[in-house]
């Protein structure tokens, strides 16, 4: 898919990867032009990105002359990779990204003019992997991802406001004090698929799924997973309607956005 990745990252990426998540497959950058620098480059300063740490770290972009943001990034295990898919970048990513592991990947799809904030990623074991795909946007989301082999996908079109926390886990470990024996729950992949909206100060915590066109209200505590075209809020959220969807327009959605999902492309009526 992207020249560098590790082959058990790629292939843990390219399962979670279907047409109700994003529009990228294994193809999507075959014949594009691809250029690596190692992460000390002046080339990868001059594109908005810094590394600090180890640095045993692969930038990898479609366009060497295209500033893409503010991004620092910070690695203290061996060959991993960031990636940019920056030909049409507004330069408007603003990340933080720390790296504590092996063999893992931060990958960017095309999100062209759209504002993407991202105070706080954390990857913290190996061959992990967080894909944000086309035209996202963010106001401002973090994210803490456990688990070897697990990663985070946030589908096209994806619309997250303020304060936004993803974490795959419960964190800490929880045991019963008799038995000894473990309840919290292992680390899962989150998959949030196309044109969803987390509303502001939502908590994803252990969610497996957000499905196309949903609607997690402000302040939800989400886990498990959400059906499609759902509204879900509270603590904890639970499905409040369903049969809906979004815009980014303030009075509809747009004929693309109705297309994207697979609905008509104006309303019956």
């Amino acid at each position: 898919m992207v020249p560098g990745l590790h082959a058990e990252t790629e292939a843990s990426l390219l399962a979670a990867l279907d047409p109700a998540v994003t529009s990228l497959n294994a193809q999507s950058y075959d014949g594009c032009p691809i250029l690596l620098f190692a992460a000390g480059d002046a080339e990868v300063r001059a594109l908005g990105i810094e590394a600090v740490g180890d640095r045993d770290l692969t930038i990898v972009v479609t366009d060497p002359e295209r500033p893409i943001g503010r991004v620092r990034v910070q690695t203290g295990g061996r060959d991993n990779l960031l990636f940019f898919d920056n030909r049409s970048a507004g330069g408007q990513l603003y990340a933080s990204i720390r790296m504590l592991g092996s063999d893992a990947a931060v990958l960017f799809a095309a999100i062209g003019d759209a504002y993407v904030s991202l105070p706080d990623v954390f990857l913290r074991s190996d061959r992990q992997f967080l894909l944000w795909g086309e035209g996202g946007s963010a106001v401002g989301c973090s994210m803490e991802i456990e688990g070897t082999g697990q990663g985070v996908v946030i589908g096209d079109d994806a619309l997250i406001s303020a304060g936004v926390w993803i974490r795959n886990h419960d964190m800490h470990a929880m045991h019963e004090i008799a038995g000894g024996r473990r309840i919290g729950r292992d680390p899962v992949d989150t998959i949030l698929e196309r044109h969803v909206w987390l509303g502001q100060d939502a908590l994803l915590q252990g969610v497996s799924r957000i499905g196309m066109g949903s609607i997690i209200g402000a302040r939800a505590l989400v886990k498990g997973s959400v059906p499609r075209f759902a509204a879900a809020a509270g603590v904890p959220a639970r499905v409040l309607r369903e049969g809906i969807s979004w815009g980014r327009e303030t009075y509809g959605m747009t004929e693309a956005e109705r297309v994207s999902l697979g609905l008509p492309a104006v309303p019956e009526g």
